[in-house]
């Protein structure tokens, strides 16, 4: 009996994939004759906290035309502090290389969480040379370890690309929130507020460690936060990878993401991406899936690199991502996706992932949070 229920459940979860597989090949064939919209910007910034990645070109690409209210916190919004929402992260960057600074090696590096000296010591045994390397930050920097502020410090000095996090978010949230409507409000205040359900999002907790980080952030370290995008698309010759901190919907286009999902996913269930295991089959399955059909029909005709361009990115072959968020997982090697968070923060390794070459290095690691990865 037993046996015959694992079957079942192996079958039903089998059906599962294969309707969502159906479902993916099916929207991406209708996207691929949707109009295009072109929201693409170029930006430069003079902060010295970037001024680490200068001389190494970026697109930046956004999902939706912006709404300018919410591009940063007013003084008209310091009244309406329950409505107040976060300005929203940029979608997807294209990054380039400068002609003649192409780094040897792209180093792709796990969720570090505050682990400041497990970053250093990685970087050492990696024999990181800046101006040689290109170290990648699979986000989440911020929040569960003991220096933060000194992670976000030492990525900007090296120059590092990075993607949003999921506490990376919530701690940029907070602080536009303390410049914004949270302005002057005293620690008791806000807990007072959250008691009763006054605070903007559900995920802000006074006591959680992200409200001190965000309290003690100078202007241009929120400014290197913030230029994290949600993906990141790398340059030649490595254009086949992508890289998020959670994970894609593989029924959608690159630029139909939605951030928080994007940052969050680790399952895909009936209803929809959860965040959790405990229901529905991991999304780097079906994502593979996809991919092992996809290898057997033709190629997209519209799949050209040749200009920087949304469709680009809706119907690019690239087939790999690289990603984090899933501690609860550990690290997961496949053939499709490369999930870094090897439980760092959790007394497990610090781990980067080497292209060209797919090489794994890894360091030890402390454990500062006595939980349970989730």
């Amino acid at each position: 009996m037993a046996i015959s229920k694992r079957i079942c459940r192996h079958l039903r979860l089998a059906a599962f994939t294969l309707a969502v597989v159906l479902a993916v090949l099916v929207v991406t064939s209708v996207n691929s004759f949707l109009p295009r919209n072109d929201n693409i910007v170029e930006r430069s910034s003079s902060s010295s906290l970037l001024a680490g990645a200068a001389g190494r070109k970026s697109l930046y690409i956004r999902a939706k035309e912006p709404d300018p209210s919410s591009e940063s916190p007013t003084e008209s919004s310091a009244g309406d502090v329950k409505s107040f929402r976060a300005s929203d992260p940029t979608l997807l960057i294209k990054r380039e290389f400068e002609a003649g600074n192409e780094p040897k090696r792209m180093i792709f590096i796990g969720d570090i969480h505050g682990c400041v000296d497990q970053f250093n010591s990685l970087l050492d045994e990696l024999k990181f040379q800046q101006g040689e390397d290109q170290i990648v930050l699979v986000g989440d920097l911020v929040a569960k370890g003991p220096e933060s502020l000194a992670v976000i410090q030492k990525a900007s000095s090296i120059g590092a690309w990075c993607v949003r996090g999921n506490h990376d978010d919530r701690v940029i949230r907070w602080r536009e929130f303390l410049d914004g409507p949270g302005k002057g409000m005293s620690k008791d205040e806000l807990s007072q507020l959250e008691d009763s359900g006054g605070l903007p999002y559900d995920d802000f907790k006074v006591s959680k460690e992200h409200y001190d980080i965000a309290g003690q952030l100078t202007a241009e370290e929120l400014e290197f936060l913030q230029s994290f995008s949600v993906i990141m698309a790398p340059p030649p010759p490595y254009t086949e990878w992508i890289v998020v901190h959670g994970g894609l919907e593989a029924q959608k286009p690159v630029l139909n993401q939605t951030a928080d999902t994007c940052m969050t996913i680790r399952n895909v269930a009936a209803t929809g991406p959860i965040s959790t295991h405990d229901q529905g089959v991991a999304w780097f399955d079906i994502w593979a899936a996809k991919m092992q059909i996809l290898e057997g029909l033709p190629p997209n005709p519209l799949a050209t690199p040749s200009d920087s361009t949304e469709e680009d990115y809706n119907n690019i072959n690239f087939n790999k991502i690289i990603y984090g968020h899933d501690a609860g997982r550990g690290l997961q090697i496949h053939d499709y996706t490369k999930g870094l968070d090897s439980r760092c923060v959790y007394g497990g390794n610090l781990t980067a992932f080497i292209l060209p070459g797919e090489q794994l290095v890894s360091v030890p690691c402390v454990n500062y949070d006595d939980k349970a990865p989730d």
